[in-house]
């Protein structure tokens, strides 16, 4: 009775760490779909901030305007800073390799409507642009 209790812990032993890491390797491929496949339509209100000058030191609106051009024009990501909720959205641009918008730029520290294409991935934000207003 012993030997058949050792055999059936050391299978349980066994088993359950390959169960465990075949979910989490079902679940990643699961994520990869929802968030790379599944793109959601969006309208966003707020203000267009550039990254660093908001996330180091808290910088934004009219009189943060011109840095805020001089950072995106110079390749520091532009993020937006929802209205009421305080939640960033890295703003990318729709086509790759053809960088944002002047449209965009010189809306920076201004309180604007983004339309366009959520996507999320790793508890980040990003949404692309179609227009702002």
């Amino acid at each position: 009775m012993k030997h058949v209790l050792r055999g059936m812990v050391a299978t349980l032993l066994f088993v359950s760490p390959v169960s465990v890491w075949a979910q989490e390797e079902h679940r990643h491929h699961d994520d990869d779909h929802a968030h790379g496949k599944g793109v959601q339509e969006i309208t966003l209100k707020g203000e267009l901030v550039d990254s660093l000058c908001y996330v180091a030191m808290a910088a934004k609106g009219k009189g943060h305007k011109q840095c805020a051009i001089d950072c995106a024009k110079a390749g520091i990501p532009i993020s937006m800073l929802e209205d009421g909720t305080g939640k960033l959205y890295t703003v990318l641009p729709k086509e790759d390799k053809t960088g944002y918008p002047e449209s965009v730029i010189q809306h920076m520290g201004e309180r604007v409507t983004l339309k366009g294409d959520l996507y999320e991935n790793g508890g980040n934000r990003y949404v692309t642009v179609e227009s702002v207003e």
